[in-house]
């Protein structure tokens, strides 16, 4: 077997700092909530004329309960014989998560923000935070693809690469390059490696598509149809459960928890799409000095 391109198994971390050791998802994890957190205050305040700290404080909104629900529709989706042996796993939101399940739950996290303010701009301040999500996911799966948890199928007789080899010829390597050398001696695929890949572009397409006024709720519909069709077919690269010993995704008729999410999340878009694509072009407030809460709360009042 030539695995000519075949990538290394690298692993970063954890560092034992005194008492405390330190993981590079937690890291990268962290490092991404910061970033985004941070740009969604100023894009905030340059776009809708908001408070940093109001923005920060809706994005950790979205963010908390997110994670919560990310870990119980884990749970629900792909592990849900575990409810009957412990129903309190539900509550361990320190445990594992779903990407697809913190969508949905920042979904929901927003749709309560709404009813509970209903005076606000909710086209624009979802925007806003669509806009920074894939810099958010960036990092994550930059974590994900340091400690190699979505662990694919053998790559060896990929098809996309078999096909591509019967074209350009057999001087390309014989393994699909971005496979990796996984500890059992199998190229994989590695689907948090690959998203990664996916959201860098899509954090490149942000920010030049940030760099001035888009139409309102632009986001809302780009990022859903440009994300959902990768990762529909992404997740047929994926392990099923047990699978040379692997954790892997269990199977609703052949699908995927995420693939069934991904299809929700294509149709979504394009309904998006057909609300939103003839809104005008947002204005951008851009306040210097953005009000406090106090004197926004007495001008509403007047």
């Amino acid at each position: 077997m030539n695995l000519l391109g075949v990538l290394p198994y690298w692993q970063l971390g954890p560092w034992e700092l005194g008492p405390l050791t330190l993981h590079s998802f937690g890291l990268s994890v962290a490092i991404g909530v910061a970033l985004a957190l941070s740009i969604l205050g100023s894009r905030g305040q340059k776009i809708l004329g908001v408070s940093g700290d109001r923005m920060q404080n809706f994005g950790m909104w979205l963010l908390i309960f997110g994670w919560c629900f990310s870990h119980v529709f884990e749970v629900v989706a792909y592990q849900p014989h575990i409810i009957l042996e412990d129903p309190l796993v539900l509550f361990k939101v320190w445990g594992s998560i779903s990407s697809v399940g913190g969508l949905i739950g920042g979904v929901i996290a927003f749709l309560i923000w709404r009813v509970r303010n209903p005076y606000e701009d909710h086209i624009g301040w979802s925007n806003v935070a669509a806009f920074t999500l894939p810099i958010a996911f960036f990092f994550g799966r930059i974590g994900c693809a340091l400690v190699h948890d979505h662990p694919g199928a053998d790559a060896t007789d990929f098809i996309v690469w078999e096909w591509i080899r019967s074209i350009f010829g057999d001087s390309l390597p014989e393994i699909w390059p971005l496979a990796l050398q996984y500890p059992d001696g199998v190229p994989r695929h590695d689907l948090g490696f690959y998203e990664a890949i996916v959201f860098f572009f899509l954090t490149l397409f942000v920010l030049y598509k940030g760099r001035k006024p888009q139409r309102r709720g632009y986001y809302l519909w780009t990022l859903p149809l440009l994300y959902a069709p990768f990762r529909f077919l992404f997740d047929f690269l994926r392990v099923t459960p047990g699978e040379a010993g692997l954790h892997g995704d269990t199977r609703y008729l052949m699908l995927t928890p995420a693939q069934w999410v991904a299809i929700g999340m294509l149709i979504l878009g394009l309904f998006l799409w057909s609300k939103l694509r003839n809104e005008p072009v947002e204005t951008w407030k851009g306040l210097e000095t953005p009000p406090s809460d106090k004197d926004q709360s007495a001008s509403s009042s007047k």
